[in-house]
């Protein structure tokens, strides 16, 4: 029964890796946005710098884990 489902599955391309990429991107601009809009007269946060630059930068590591994962499964997929 499950060798059967397996077979009957669209084959194509799969979002998944797309959506990965998508969402690495936003918290890349979401850790940049963090980073320097208080910098750059962007936006105005009752937090310090300090926290803000930190937060930041575990956004854009994430974002960039998240690309990684994404970039991995679509172009270097061994099926």
């Amino acid at each position: 029964m499950e060798h059967e489902r397996t077979e009957n599955r669209r084959k194509g391309i799969d979002y998944r890796p797309l959506g990965e990429l998508l969402r690495g991107i936003f918290f890349i601009l979401f850790g940049l946005y963090a980073c320097f809009a208080q910098r750059f007269n962007m936006g105005h946060f009752e937090v310090s710098q300090t926290i803000l630059n930190v937060l930041g930068g575990v956004l854009i590591a994430y974002g960039l884990f998240r690309v990684y994962r994404g970039v991995k499964n679509t172009f270097f997929n061994k099926d």
